[in-house]
């Protein structure tokens, strides 16, 4: 299917629009754009829903001599009626939706990366693989390559019932509602009642979907470019061993704090590497006493190394309240200077197109 994602893509208009320039911070009328191209993908996605039940149902009631069924046996469960045809049409469906979600995702893909300024005519093939792997939500591990997990010391056990749980909450949402239904009216609750009283769940459901995918692409390519200002303003220093044996010990941190193999932790992690000539190591591991060593770190490496912690925190566009307790017990322990209100000030700031100037100055002053 990728043929046909990059086809898609490329055959989108790329219109005209009048930029600044700056990347990394968006001006009025890159934000309206925006927000409004954002508004359509969620409205269309709700939209595909409600044809998606429509075109189920409609023709199970209007015809129904086009959906037989069979009688089978099975194991534990004796003799039933399999509607067959009935399922087949509905599986059909569900593809098709899925695909239209995907193309109309790299559609709102698009017009955000178009409306940034990042991608124009002359560099959308160059940028196609990029835009493309983020509208399909491509799985980003590349912190792996720099020897950084972000769930160490985390059970695996508890993270695999976490993902399933998050992957069900459609179908056990649509299957609680149905019940109280069926609860609530008992005799009057007809099957076409109950059939289409999921239709509201998996509406929000495709909303939702696209509008993680649209915030994420716009946090994705906002972290992009304020790594490549950042990269730019970083001190030339740090030579020695131990300065960047500690920036690298706060990536591992950063990934372990967040529990996410983000994209943009990935970028923050590839531009300290190439930027100081970190030797990456091959095992994953957090040093027990590097908030000891950070405490005591020369004032400009630590005013470098809060920036890092701080970007870390924000660079995926939220501050969850697990993160809000640990920044308040760096913040307890003398490490961050920032309250964890300030740090969400600043996630809020860089996810809106504001920029984060005064953090930067802050930190970078010479």
């Amino acid at each position: 299917m990728q043929r046909l994602y990059h086809r898609f893509f490329a055959r989108l208009p790329v219109r005209p629009l009048a930029n600044d320039g700056e990347l990394h911070i968006l001006n009025p009328a890159e934000v309206r754009l925006i927000r409004r191209r954002h508004r359509q993908a969620l409205a269309m996605s709700a939209g595909l829903s409600v044809a998606g039940f429509l075109a189920y149902f409609l023709p199970v009631y209007l015809l129904p001599q086009l959906f037989p069924a069979a009688p089978v046996s099975l194991p534990l469960v004796g003799a039933i009626v399999l509607p067959w045809a009935e399922l087949l049409w509905g599986v059909f469906l569900m593809v098709v939706e899925i695909y239209a979600l995907v193309l109309l995702n790299l559609w709102g893909v698009h017009e955000i990366a178009v409306a940034t300024g990042l991608m124009g005519p002359h560099n959308k093939h160059l940028l196609a693989a990029e835009i493309v792997g983020i509208g399909i939500e491509d799985e980003h591990r590349g912190l792996l390559r720099y020897g950084i997990d972000p769930f160490l010391g985390m059970n695996r056990g508890v993270l695999f019932v976490f993902n399933l749980v998050l992957r069900l909450k459609g179908f056990l949402g649509s299957k609680l509602l149905r019940y109280l239904v069926q609860r609530l009216l008992g005799r009057l609750a007809v099957r076409e009642v109950l059939d289409f009283i999921g239709m509201p769940i998996y509406m929000a459901i495709n909303a939702y979907s696209t509008h993680v995918v649209l915030r994420e692409a716009r946090v994705i390519i906002m972290g992009q470019r304020l790594l490549e200002h950042l990269a730019r303003r970083l001190p030339a220093r740090f030579a020695g061993h131990d300065p960047r044996e500690l920036l690298y010990a706060t990536c591992q941190f950063i990934a372990v704090s967040k529990r996410d193999f983000h994209q943009n932790h990935y970028l923050l992690t590839k531009t300290l590497v190439e930027r100081y000539a970190i030797t990456v190591t091959a095992a994953p591991s957090l040093p027990p006493d590097y908030l000891d060593r950070l405490r005591a770190a020369d004032p400009e490496l630590r005013r470098v190394c809060v920036l890092l912690l701080v970007l870390g925190f924000i660079l995926d566009g939220q501050v969850s309240w697990r993160e809000y307790r640990r920044i308040t017990a760096l913040r307890d322990a003398g490490i961050l200077e920032y309250t964890a209100d300030e740090v969400r000030t600043f996630a809020r700031a860089f996810l809106s197109g504001e920029g984060i100037e005064p953090l930067l100055a802050r930190q970078l002053a010479a």
